[in-house]
């Protein structure tokens, strides 16, 4: 088998831990980025992706945080924003049966395969309110990320805006790291993507990849609907179509050309003896 269906299966198996302590406790949660892709155009993973994305509504989110540490397997280890050393604003299911080394920035770390569990947070309608809250949350944002820069940000990222870029070779120059703090920076960042509830108009991941891109109408979520993913029913937004359509165009079931279709960056040291669900 080969090192990505092995990585898949390993982190299908945690997938399926959160989905029955969700069950058992009627907590509500979504599908979402290359998962929701996944689950959509493939009835699975992405054949050349390796993760797991997950949102759930800040106050199920809450919750699931409490349940988390005492209601998985032993080799299963959870971290949120409130763990210390871990910087950050979202919670992971890490198997430390296992060890990779994530090398996409200029320090090399030493991590567990794990799971993404995203808090849905709120945006308002009204159009001043909406413009203040994004600029509050895009400078927390980058403060939060300058604050532990060589090892958060991905500097082999292609694309980049011109914008990020001398950011990021400002950053480099004057050690960005040992000016901010990250603790000061964090706990702006939290207030900032906490103050709207997820029942406002729009909602969605602050923390995840896409940035404003993935705040959409609240109603895209709504009550989910199941949807097949390797073989389980999986959770997802009741208007998947209009969310995809937002976070990756309206050619979202087209396959990306194949210099496009990417892993990430890591170097495996071991994936444990179990090879996980198949």
């Amino acid at each position: 088998m080969s090192d990505i269906k092995i990585i898949q299966g390993k982190i299908l198996s945690i997938l399926k831990e959160f989905i029955n302590i969700c069950e058992e406790n009627n907590l509500t949660y979504y599908a979402l980025g290359g998962t929701l892709l996944g689950a959509v155009r493939h009835k699975g993973f992405i054949p050349w992706d390796d993760d797991i994305d997950i949102g759930m509504p800040r106050e199920d989110y809450e919750k699931f945080k409490k349940l988390a540490p005492h209601s998985l397997p032993r080799t299963y280890k959870f971290l949120s924003e409130d763990t210390i050393g871990y910087k950050k604003a979202f919670s992971v299911i890490r198997d430390d049966s296992t060890k990779i080394i994530m090398n996409y920035s200029k320090e090399d770390l030493v991590e567990s395969l794990w799971i993404d569990i995203f808090p849905l947070d709120g945006m308002p309608s009204n159009d001043l309110k909406k413009k203040i809250h994004s600029f509050r949350y895009l400078y927390t944002r980058m403060m939060v990320q300058l604050s532990q820069f060589n090892s958060l940000v991905n500097q082999k990222k292609e694309n980049r805006p011109l914008t990020e870029k001398v950011i990021i070779a400002f950053a480099n120059a004057v050690n960005i790291e040992k000016i901010i703090s990250f603790n000061w920076a964090q706990k702006k960042y939290l207030q900032a993507i906490k103050k709207y509830s997820f029942s406002e108009a729009f909602a969605g991941n602050y923390t995840g990849a896409y940035k404003l891109r993935e705040i959409v109408p609240s109603d895209y979520f709504g009550e989910p609907v199941l949807l097949e993913f390797q073989g389980i029913e999986l959770s997802c937004p009741r208007k998947y179509k209009e969310y995809l359509t937002a976070i990756y165009g309206e050619n979202y079931m087209q396959l990306p050309p194949e210099d496009k279709r990417i892993q990430h960056h890591y170097k495996i040291i071991s994936l444990g003896e179990d090879k996980g669900e198949e």
